[in-house]
C-alpha cells in the first residue's frame, strides 16, 4: 500500500534517483488507490482512496468534507459490500456465490438467488416472495406453464394461473373460485353450467345460456327451487310462476297473452299495453283505497282525464258518461251520421259470427215523430277493422243530442224524437215513454252543415 502527496515534480531540481523515486511513489500511490491507514495527506473532492485499517479493505470517496465509505472488500468471507450509506447501516453485498442481498441494519431485506427475489426474507421460497409479520405473499412456478400468485404450496389464500386453461382462487388451501379458458365463473363447484355458477351446499345458482337459447337464473338441483328458464339438461323440474315472452310480454299463471278466445287463467299483459286478468270463478279484479274516499279509476285519452269512478261512503259514482251499447244496421252498412243522432230499434237482432248475443238488436235512424221507440243517440262508430260496422250507442247518462236548426230548447225541456234524427221539445213536463233526454245546457258543442246543432242533455232513452 502506498501514500503520495502528488507535490509537483520539477525536472529542474529533482534528476535521476530523485526523480525517478517521485515518479515510483506516484505510481504505487496509483496502483494502491492511495492506500493506507488514514486518509492521504493531500486529498480532493472527488478521490478514492483505500482505508487500510482493519481486516477489510474499504474504498472511500473524499466529498470535499469528509470521506465517505463506498465499497467494502470483506478479505475473511472473501466477499464485497457496496456501501448505502456512510455508517454502513445498509448496503449491498455478496455473501454466496450466486447470490446478492440488500443488508438494513444487519437484517437482508432484498435477496437474490438463484431460487427467486426475496423481500423481508434471505431464503425466498419463490420466484417473487415477499415477507412481513403478519404472513407472505408468493408469485410462483407451479409446473408447466402454470403460476401461483399468494403463500407456498396451495397454503392461505392465493389465486393460481393455470396456463390459458383457468383463473383459481384459492382460500385456506382450498380452492373457492376459478375461471376457467371459456370465461366462466364458478364459485363451489368445478362444473360450469352458466356464465356463472355459484354452488352453495345442495343449491346452485346460475346465470348463464344452459340449453341452446334458453337462458336461467336460479337454482339447479331441487325440484321446488327458483327458477327462471329451463334448467331440463340436468333433469330437474321448476315450478313456473311468471314470464316473459318473446314479445316483451308479461304473464303470470298463464302460458300465453290472452285472446277473446283464451281460456287461460292468470294475469297477462302485452308489451303493447293491454292487460288482462282471468280467473275460473269467483272474483276477478279487485281494486281498493286503504284510508279514505276518492277516486277508484280514472279513465283518460291523450293525458286527460274523461271519467272516473270513485267511492264516498257506500256510494260508488260513475262520473263524465252514459250507459251505452253496440248496435248494428241491419245491411251492417256505415251510413255518415252525426254525434247527436236519435236512433230506433229495430226487431232484428245485430250479427257478430258465431257469438251469442241476446239482447244487442240493430237500429235505424228514427223517422218517426214523438217516436216511443227510440234506442237511443249515435256517439261513434267501432274503429277496429274486424268487419263489422258496430255502433256505439248513448242510451243513459250525460251526452249532448242533435237538433234541428231553427227549433230552440230551453235547460229543463224534456225531449222527443222529431221523427228525422234529431229531437225538439216535447211540449210539457211530464216523463213520458216518449220521452229521450233532459235538456241541461243551451251550451252548443257541436254546429253541423245541414244547421242542426247539439246541447248537453242527459239521456232517457231507457
Amino acid at each position: 500500500m502506498s501514500q503520495y502527496d502528488f507535490g509537483t515534480i520539477d525536472p529542474n531540481t529533482k534528476s535521476g534517483t530523485a526523480l525517478a523515486t517521485d515518479l515510483n511513489s506516484w505510481r504505487n500511490a496509483l496502483h494502491s488507490t492511495h492506500g493506507g491507514s488514514s486518509a492521504p495527506s493531500y486529498i480532493t473532492a472527488g478521490m478514492l482512496w483505500a482505508d487500510t485499517t482493519s481486516a477489510n479493505y474499504e474504498l472511500k470517496m473524499y466529498d470535499g468534507a469528509q470521506s465517505i465509505t463506498v465499497a467494502v472488500i470483506d478479505a475473511t468471507n472473501n466477499v464485497a459490500r457496496v456501501a448505502v450509506d456512510s455508517a454502513e447501516t445498509s448496503y449491498i453485498t455478496s455473501t454466496t456465490a450466486g447470490q446478492i442481498q440488500h443488508i438494513i441494519s444487519g437484517s437482508a431485506m432484498v435477496t437474490v438467488n438463484s431460487t427467486g427475489v426475496g423481500i423481508g426474507t434471505s431464503s425466498p421460497s419463490a420466484k417473487l416472495d415477499v415477507q412481513t409479520s403478519g404472513g407472505k405473499f408468493l408469485v410462483e412456478a407451479f409446473g408447466g406453464s402454470s403460476t401461483q400468485i399468494g403463500t407456498a404450496n396451495g397454503s392461505g389464500s392465493v389465486f393460481r394461473i393455470n396456463g390459458d386453461a383457468r383463473l383459481d382462487f384459492y382460500v385456506d388451501k382450498i380452492e373457492r373460485a376459478r375461471i376457467d379458458a371459456s370465461g366462466n365463473v364458478l364459485v363451489g363447484t368445478a362444473t360450469p353450467f352458466g356464465k356463472l355458477t355459484l354452488a352453495m351446499d345442495t343449491t346452485t345458482l346460475i346465470f348463464g345460456n344452459l340449453e341452446t337459447d334458453v337462458a336461467q337464473v336460479g337454482t339447479g338441483s331441487t325440484a321446488d327451487s327458483i327458477a327462471f328458464g329451463r334448467f331440463s339438461d340436468l333433469g330437474a323440474t321448476f315450478t313456473e310462476y311468471a314470464r316473459f315472452d318473446s314479445g316483451g310480454g308479461f304473464l303470470v299463471g298463464a302460458t300465453s297473452l290472452s285472446t277473446a278466445s283464451s281460456t287461460d287463467t292468470g294475469f297477462s299483459a302485452s308489451s303493447g299495453g293491454f292487460g288482462a286478468f282471468q280467473r275460473a270463478s269467483n272474483t276477478v279484479l279487485s281494486l281498493m283505497r286503504q284510508t279514505n274516499d276518492g277516486t277508484i279509476v280514472d279513465l283518460r285519452q291523450g293525458g286527460t282525464s274523461e271519467g272516473t269512478i270513485s267511492v264516498s261512503g257506500t256510494t260508488v259514482s260513475y262520473n263524465g258518461g252514459h250507459l251505452s251499447r253496440w248496435a248494428q244496421f241491419p245491411d251492417n252498412s256505415r251510413p255518415e251520421l252525426l254525434k247527436g243522432t236519435v236512433m230506433s230499434n229495430l226487431d232484428q237482432m245485430s250479427n257478430w259470427d258465431n257469438e251469442d248475443n241476446e239482447q244487442l238488436n240493430c237500429v235505424q235512424v228514427s223517422a218517426v215523430e214523438s217516436d216511443a221507440n227510440v234506442a237511443g243517440v249515435f256517439v261513434a262508430w267501432d274503429s277496429t277493422d274486424d268487419g263489422y260496422n258496430d255502433i256505439l250507442l248513448a242510451m243513459t247518462g250525460d251526452m249532448v243530442i242533435r237538433i234541428a236548426g231553427g227549433t230552440t230548447v230551453q235547460r229543463g225541456d224534456l225531449l222527443m224524437s222529431a221523427g228525422d234524427g234529431t229531437a225538439k221539445p216535447q211540449g210539457d213536463d211530464i216523463v213520458r215513454s216518449k220521452t229521450i233526454a233532459k235538456v241541461t245546457s243551451t251550451h252548443i258543442s257541436h254546429t253541423y252543415a245541414d244547421g242542426s246543432y247539439a246541447v248537453p242533455c242527459v239521456l232517457m232513452a231507457c
